[in-house]
């Protein structure tokens, strides 16, 4: 949360002060919160992210970084991961709790996801292109919960600002 022109916290760190990583982190963290499909909002296209984060483009963020990953988003390098899915995957919705249910593109039938809301699991049922979640009774440990970061994309984006 360390910003650029080091109004951030925890610390208030500045410019070069602030690990390569963590200005990286900062904005793909904004993007993909832009452009998530949220409980309480439809996630943003790409290009109306681009241009908000474009607004605090040398205050919010590095504006070389934010150059670089801007430039990365104008391709379609990054459309696989707005909303959390590829295309053709569609997303699922916790029955329990409601928020959307990232389908990771390596999952195949009878697998299983977490709700990271509720930590529910959910039994994948594939009908033709439909998907559909069905409880488990059971609920994700801590492992199961975790995030698996797109590496490629991530080694792609510092690749380019080196």
């Amino acid at each position: 949360h360390e910003r650029h022109d080091g109004k951030g916290y925890p610390e208030r760190l500045s410019g070069e002060s602030i690990p390569l990583s963590a200005r990286i982190v900062a904005i793909a963290d904004t993007f993909d919160a832009m452009t998530s499909t949220r409980p309480y909002r439809k996630g943003m296209p790409i290009e109306i992210a681009a241009k908000k984060m474009l607004e605090v483009r040398g205050t919010q963020f590095n504006a070389e970084l934010l150059d670089c990953f801007l430039d990365i988003a104008k391709t379609e390098a990054l459309h696989h991961i707005v909303g959390h899915s590829d295309q053709g995957i569609p997303m699922g919705v916790c029955p329990w709790c409601g928020p959307i249910i990232a389908i990771p593109k390596s999952t195949g039938d009878d697998a299983v996801v977490y709700c990271r809301a509720c930590m529910g699991e959910f039994k994948i049922e594939r009908k033709g292109v439909r998907i559909s979640l069905t409880y488990s009774e059971r609920h994700g440990t801590p492992e199961q919960l975790r995030y698996e970061p797109d590496m490629d994309v991530i080694n792609h984006f510092v690749e380019m600002a080196q």
